[in-house]
């Protein structure tokens, strides 16, 4: 089975996401499979000409992935496979995630608009509704790497399902998990019940063998967004991870909260978005033994 998805259209930032696949190919011992979706209107033009304009497309398209697959498999030594789809972008790759049912899937985040695809919006609808994590690389330069893993924190049921991924990375990457979180209302601190959960999730984390740091903001009128995005480059974070799920949802609604958004729309560096679902799902079968007991469901 394919494991990890990059939806690809031979750009920078495509090619970015391939090499991030590398390293979480490797942390799921599975196989990554390129994802090209020529765009519907692509597929207006050629119900004005011809069936044989598409076949050609999809051809030179094929052969292209080709050369990029060869390239790909020599730097990484990773078994890589592709697909061309036709239609609209995002309902494509949502329906090809449920078909290969993947661990994660790795794609550009920009406005930009490229030859075959753009990644735009229609990251932000792949997050909200895949059954997976998802990884959106910004258009900057950025790490290929999982060294240090910003993880916002609130008072949130889903947490434990996020530090639990959490620790899957650390273990794995040999990464340190540097926790934050910002005090709401006009309570101080160490009376807030946020510090009293970010001490566990630091003790959590240690115990399990995962360097962890902390860092709880006071409320200001800077969005918190901004402030997490600060500490991200305070630290030189590698990534951050968030979960996407607004407590209070069904785990089959899918809903970005107003500041998980604003994180994705603006970091400078990969994010991988988390639902309740897709961190329990991206789970083998023998780390999700673990994970039930280590964090049992409490009422």
């Amino acid at each position: 089975m394919y494991k990890i998805i990059v939806p690809y259209d031979f750009q920078e930032l495509s090619d970015e996401a391939l090499k991030q696949a590398y390293q979480l190919a490797a942390f799921v011992s599975g196989k990554i499979l390129l994802l090209v979706v020529l765009d519907s209107e692509l597929q207006a033009i050629s119900s004005v000409f011809s069936k044989k304009m598409e076949e050609s497309m999809r051809r030179e398209v094929a052969g292209r992935l080709e050369q990029v697959i060869l390239q790909a498999v020599s730097e990484s030594g990773i078994e890589i496979g592709y697909r061309v789809e036709t239609g609209r972008i995002y309902e494509r790759i949502l329906a090809v995630a449920k078909e290969e049912k993947p661990r994660f899937i790795v794609m550009g985040r920009t406005s930009k608009r490229s030859t075959l695809l753009h990644f735009g919006s229609n990251a932000m609808k792949v997050v909200e509704e895949a059954g997976c994590p998802v990884i959106t690389i910004p258009d900057i330069k950025t790490t290929s790497e999982f060294g240090k893993i910003v993880l916002p924190i609130d008072l949130l049921k889903q947490t434990r399902e996020e530090v639990f991924n959490a620790i899957s990375f650390g273990l794995f990457f040999d990464a340190t998990i540097c926790l934050v979180s910002v005090v709401m209302g006009g309570i101080s601190e160490r009376k807030s019940r946020i510090y009293s959960k970010m001490k566990k999730m630091k003790e959590m984390i240690e115990e399990n063998g995962v360097r962890c740091t902390e860092k709880l903001f006071k409320k200001s009128h800077q969005p918190i967004h901004e402030m997490i995005i600060q500490y991200v480059e305070e630290v030189n974070a590698d990534t951050i991870m968030i979960m996407t799920q607004q407590e209070g949802l069904g785990t089959s609604n899918r809903y970005i909260g107003a500041v998980a958004h604003q994180i994705i729309d603006s970091s400078t560096v990969p994010v991988i978005s988390l639902t309740s679902t897709a961190a329990t799902d991206s789970l083998t079968e023998k780390s999700r033994f673990w994970f039930n007991k280590l964090f049992p469901l409490r009422e």
